[in-house]
């Protein structure tokens, strides 16, 4: 089924540090901007075993999926989400574009927890918001019901030191559930209008 709204990707970027895993990583990001995604891999892949390895395996999983590998992206955004150690940023940067990978392949059940899963880290995430708005639109239109949030199914282990406890997470995500109603209803107003996501630059 064609997709009537685009997503882009998360590039994190770095200032050029004398680190070799920060070179590695930008050395990885010039190939990506140069369309040469089968080197950026095997830079990411170096840079992984270097301070930076959370940016890298990020970074991989977006160079895999403009290879259309996308089991092997979202392997790859898995790893980077996994560890309650790395930035929260970052871990709901992955979480947002495991979401883009399965939305590009209409799994709208996954896409929907990936989203929700980054809002989860990160609240005030409006390309995350926007991206599970028309998925649950999406997921309405095609007979799936409006996805209210009641099938939670973590794909990764909970942080043990969040922001948030749990309590507080639940509360956010039932606020944006029903800010989601509101915006759906809008939507669905002007079916033929659909918002672009742009990529986040770090």
């Amino acid at each position: 089924m064609k997709h009537h709204f685009l997503f882009l990707l998360s590039l994190i970027t770095l200032p050029l540090l004398a680190q070799n895993g920060s070179d590695l990583v930008k050395k990885g990001n010039d190939y990506y901007r140069e369309g040469k995604m089968n080197d950026a891999v095997k830079a990411y892949d170096k840079a992984i075993q270097g301070p930076h390895q959370y940016i890298a395996l990020l970074n991989k999983g977006n160079a895999l999926y403009r290879l259309k590998k996308y089991d092997d992206a979202v392997k790859t955004y898995q790893q980077a989400a996994a560890s309650a150690n790395t930035d929260t940023g970052l871990r709901s940067a992955a979480f947002y574009n495991t979401g883009v990978v399965y939305s590009s392949q209409n799994k709208l059940e996954e896409s929907i927890e990936a989203y929700k899963n980054a809002l989860r880290l990160n609240s005030n995430d409006v390309k995350a918001r926007e991206n599970l708005q028309k998925a649950l639109l999406e997921k309405k239109k095609q007979g799936g019901g409006g996805g209210g949030g009641q099938n939670k199914k973590e794909e990764s282990p909970k942080p043990s030191k969040s922001r948030l406890n749990q309590n507080q997470a639940q509360n956010q995500l039932d606020k944006l559930e029903n800010k989601e109603k509101n915006t759906q209803q809008r939507i669905s107003e002007d079916k033929s209008q659909y918002g672009t996501s742009r990529e986040k630059d770090w």
